[in-house]
């Protein structure tokens, strides 16, 4: 790890003890509050060029996301199985014995509906095969990686497939390590000109991407 990214480096001495915090929280926003800096880490790992990091980071986030959607699904099973903040008057609270409503909603937590419905998706996956799937080799994982293998069509979109295989002969040939610079240095000018008109297109594609994963 380059000990010039002092900051994340310091962070990720703490990645077993933050695997270790996620289970022996008592509270959803304690959860979520490890799943948000795992997630701001993943950034700065990512900014960093520091794959193996982001990929730590990644895993904690994941498990943490996991850790909420099994809670907020006790939370709804007790309540009746409405969304914990859903429902009645826009609440679904525990009630305690005067009737009034205590426990948090989704927004007191700072989770969105759809975090919520993604998170539980992610906890109904067996731990055996969570576990099996987070240690894979390849990409990094996220919530969407449970969903869309549990939702995978029976034939693969044509684009997807490419795509991918053209993702796997980029890290093959190594070109990800090589400088962008040196080889845009080798086209012709006609080639750099459009490449410059498709670049917005692609920053686009790429950040809808990350939003998706992230949410």
């Amino acid at each position: 790890m380059n000990s010039g990214h002092t900051p994340l480096a310091a962070e990720l001495v703490k990645y077993d003890a933050m695997v270790r915090s996620i289970a022996e929280c008592k509270k959803v926003d304690e959860v979520k509050d490890i799943r948000d800096k795992a997630l701001a880490l993943e950034a700065y790992a990512k900014q960093a060029l520091n794959y193996e990091a982001e990929r730590q980071c990644a895993e904690i986030r994941v498990r943490a996301e996991r850790q909420c959607g099994i809670m907020l699904a006790q939370m709804e099973k007790a309540k009746g199985g409405a969304q914990p903040g859903v429902g009645r008057a826009g609440k679904n609270a525990l009630a305690n014995d005067e009737g009034i409503d205590k426990s948090p909603t989704l927004a007191d937590m700072n989770i969105s509906y759809d975090q919520s419905s993604k998170w539980q998706q992610l906890a109904k996956v067996p731990e055996e095969e969570f576990e099996r799937i987070v240690a894979m080799p390849g990409a990094k994982p996220s919530a969407n990686t449970f969903i869309k293998k549990k939702e995978e069509p029976l034939r693969m979109d044509d684009d997807a497939l490419w795509l991918w295989g053209e993702l796997r002969r980029c890290r093959e040939r190594n070109t990800f390590e090589r400088d962008l610079n040196e080889l845009v240095g080798h086209w012709t000018q006609a080639m750099s000109d459009d490449a410059e008109s498709m670049i917005p297109k692609l920053q686009k594609w790429v950040n809808s991407y990350e939003a998706s994963n992230n949410a």
